[in-house]
């Protein structure tokens, strides 16, 4: 470990703390009864709404995603990545109306897919989901090892366990609420931060023209708006996010949080709006690590390794800052999600008369043992990258059977089951074989050719009014 290594223990521990903190009295104070663990008391306001998505979207996925991307496949491969972000949160909104106005009370998808289709379909759409999740809080565990072990000389289990404890704790102790509030800090020091740091980073280097000549000359290919693979990329990018995100157990939380529709809708766009820039700006550091011929030891790690390249040590170590609020927003946000997936989903479902303090209860064990489980996984540092797009591709697969359920009457479970099997027997192999676009393309086209045929041959409808008289509120 070098002495810029000890500075990051000891600055992020004191960060991690004051969010740690925070979190817990926030939560002590709003936590009014059972529900209110997994829904934040269903009165979440459009400034916090905005700053929790904001802070979801800016997780390992906008710090180091971008600029991987950038890194390998060029300029539109970078541009493609921002554009996804922001566009899934505008497709978003016409079905977070529908689903606020069919599941006022709602908590989980698990429990609308339950309602909707039936078991069989149930239990795939639980799987897709705790895979999804699961890759989504490795991903952002993975950040901040690699940060620490890149830029502080420590083995990579030491960032893990710095952010991965401490989220664990006050995501287990206070539910959705502590992962909107914390939210709420970190995207009121993550934007600024962002902006400062590339301001400095682009100042250091002699400016946009500098970085753009030095990309010409190493990699002239990378800036052709048109180069094929970054063109598939980015083609591949927005489908991929697109999908997982109306598929994501952490948005749908934060839909059945918000005060009203309104709320939603206006944290949706502000968020699409921010994100756009943010994405930009960390995905220009890979084209740094391109102009200055960067050999990276982890495809990863470009963003970091760049800042601390080309950034004093002190602007070096706001940009480990930014990792660590990076990391602590979307890791609580995937804990919180995954702790009403398994608590009034999985447990629910083999003990119907379980109650609600039973229910948070469940919930925080099972946060606990999923966090422990995915630091294990995070300590192997495979490519965020990679590990974002096969969840991402695991949501495609299910993404039109579920969102088509909210609007077509016709579509049976057994429709929906076999169109969402079929699409991962069929995509994920693609995937596996590197063929990433045509992976998706199939996923997505197959599950909807069979749901959407089989539909023109049913003759009976589903009842929507069935959903409000299903799901109810805990207490």
């Amino acid at each position: 470990m070098n002495t810029f290594g000890l500075y990051m223990i000891v600055f992020s521990i004191i960060l991690m703390l004051g969010i740690s903190i925070l979190g817990y009295l926030f939560s002590k104070r709003q936590m009014k009864d059972n529900d209110s663990y997994f829904t934040a008391g269903r009165n979440i306001t459009v400034s916090f709404m905005t700053a929790t998505f904001i802070a979801y979207a800016v997780g390992t996925g906008l710090v180091f995603s971008p600029a991987e991307s950038a890194y390998l496949d060029g300029m539109t491969a970078m541009v493609g990545y921002a554009l996804a972000l922001s566009i899934a949160y505008l497709i978003f909104i016409p079905i977070s109306r529908r689903i606020k106005e069919l599941l006022p009370a709602g908590n989980t998808i698990g429990e609308y897919v339950k309602a909707r289709y039936g078991n069989v379909m149930f239990i795939v759409v639980l799987f897709v989901i705790i895979v999804y999740l699961f890759c989504l809080l490795v991903a952002n565990l993975i950040g901040a090892g690699i940060a620490f072990q890149y830029l502080g000389g420590m083995p990579i289990c030491v960032g893990v366990l710095i952010i991965g404890i401490p989220v664990m704790i006050y995501t287990t102790y206070g539910g959705l609420g502590a992962a909107i509030f914390t939210n709420s800090i970190q995207a009121i020091l993550l934007t600024p931060l962002l902006f400062v740091v590339a301001f400095f980073a682009f100042r250091n280097l002699g400016g946009t023209g500098a970085v753009y000549e030095g990309v010409v000359e190493n990699a002239p290919e990378l800036m052709n708006i048109f180069h094929g693979p970054g063109v598939e990329f980015a083609i591949m990018i927005i489908i991929a996010v697109a999908s997982a995100e109306l598929l994501n157990q952490a948005l749908w939380q934060r839909v059945y949080s918000a005060k009203d529709v309104q709320v939603v809708k206006r944290g949706l766009i502000n968020a699409s709006i921010m994100t756009f820039p943010m994405a930009i700006i960390a995905g220009v550091f890979g084209l740094i690590a391109i102009s200055m011929a960067m050999d990276l030891p982890h495809t990863s790690i470009g963003t970091a390794l760049v800042a601390h390249t080309v950034l004093p040590e002190w602007g070096s170590m706001l940009f480990v800052l930014i990792i660590v609020l990076a990391t602590t927003s979307t890791g609580s946000d995937a804990l919180a999600a995954f702790s009403s997936t398994a608590s009034l989903d999985i447990v629910k479902s083999l003990m119907p008369n379980m109650d609600s303090k039973a229910a948070v209860k469940v919930a925080r064990i099972s946060t606990i043992i999923f966090a422990v489980a995915a630091m294990l996984v995070a300590f192997q540092a495979p490519s965020i990258l990679q590990i974002l797009l096969f969840a991402d591709l695991v949501a495609a697969a299910a993404v039109v059977p579920v969102i088509a359920g909210l609007y077509h009457k016709r579509i049976s479970g057994k429709l929906a089951t076999g169109g969402t099997i079929f699409g991962l027997i069929i995509g994920v192999p693609l995937y596996l074989m590197g063929q990433y676009l045509n992976s998706f393309i199939v996923a997505i086209l197959i599950s909807s050719l069979i749901i959407f045929i089989g539909a023109r041959f049913t003759k009976t409808g589903y009842n929507f009014d069935q959903l409000r008289e299903t799901i109810k509120n805990l207490d």
